[in-house]
């Protein structure tokens, strides 16, 4: 599995070198220069409100949420931050949970239905950008490309929402239980994930603010390629932005096989820019900074988690020695 994901991302990063080397540099560093560091502080503000909104909805869940907006709005960044291999995040994401307090089974469970809700939300999301399509260009070969990006993602979706009534969690419970022995999360219990999972479904009013939230926080996630093409002197029109971000999303989701979509963002982006109007550089330079972006709020999150994981560390190594003083 570990080579096969070699692999995947090295083939990823090939393509997207080779989609590089393709453009003219010279434009695409114009292009970069235009953006600026400007560029790249305004989409990282402006993605952290809809990873809070996704934070919020992951909350919206629970009748009595186990822990603040805030702390799952951390939660949230530590699986975005572990997103880079498939699954990383999600790990990343309980492993944090875990540390909250939060029982293992419990976040297992609240992590497969925020993703089953998330992955819904975005179906919404691109069918508004593929209706947007429809209207405006449609015989464009990319509703082809778009309608088997969603073929690719509603058998998962299914397999998520009818995995309680398969009895496939059961196997997530085994997991779980192994999880929390294998890496020393004592104390904390896998718990009954299939159980949790029903009580969750059992919320529809919750689980449609969920869906609602989410949603919302797709559409705000458009600010940001708003923002950066703007400054590179390339605006456009909400519509268009709408058609951009949910279709590019689509492609890269259909590709979620290859670590971090490598080089199918940057393919979907030269794609769907040269159906807008957007020169092959403005779209690759687009795809760079967000690209920065993620790396930049991944070393951040990677930064904190591990201060976190220290100072956990050291209160562990640290009460032994002050019981001993106590009693000496």
């Amino acid at each position: 599995m570990k080579l096969r994901l070699v692999v995947l991302a090295a083939l990823g990063v090939l393509l997207g070198a080779l989609l590089v080397a393709r453009q003219d540099l010279h434009a695409l560093a114009h292009a970069l220069r235009l953006a600026g560091w400007t560029a790249l502080l305004a989409i990282t503000l402006i993605h952290l409100v809809p990873m809070a909104l996704c934070g919020l909805a992951w909350r919206a869940q629970l009748a009595q949420p186990p822990a603040s907006i805030a702390r799952y709005a951390w939660f949230r960044w530590m699986r975005e931050t572990g997103g880079v291999t498939p699954m990383g995040g999600e790990l990343l994401g309980v492993r944090v949970m875990a540390l909250s307090g939060i029982k293992v089974g419990l976040a297992i469970a609240t992590t497969v239905v925020d993703v089953t809700i998330e992955m819904s939300a975005q179906i919404v999301f691109t069918l508004l950008g593929l209706a947007i399509l429809v209207v405006e260009r449609p015989h464009s070969a990319l509703v082809a490309w778009t309608l088997a990006g969603l073929v690719v993602t509603l058998p998962l979706l299914a397999g998520l929402v009818l995995a309680p009534r398969l009895g496939l969690f059961r196997l997530l419970e085994r997991f779980a239980d192994t999880l929390a022995a294998g890496r020393g999360w004592h104390g904390f219990g896998a718990g009954d994930i299939p159980a949790h999972i029903h009580a969750i479904y059992g919320r529809h009013r919750r689980i449609l603010a969920a869906l609602a939230i989410h949603l919302a926080a797709w559409l705000v996630g458009i600010a940001e390629a708003g923002a950066a093409l703007a400054l590179m002197g390339v605006p456009l029109r909400l519509d268009s932005l709408l058609v951009l971000e949910s279709l590019s999303y689509a492609l890269r989701s259909a590709a979620f096989f290859v670590p971090a979509a490598a080089g199918v963002q940057e393919g979907g982006y030269v794609l769907l820019g040269a159906l807008l109007g957007i020169g092959p550089e403005f779209a690759l330079a687009l795809s760079l900074l967000k690209r920065a972006r993620e790396l930049l709020l991944s070393g951040l999150g990677l930064l904190a988690w591990q201060a976190a994981e220290g100072g956990r560390l050291w209160r562990r190594l640290r009460t032994p020695v002050e019981a001993q003083a106590g009693e000496d």
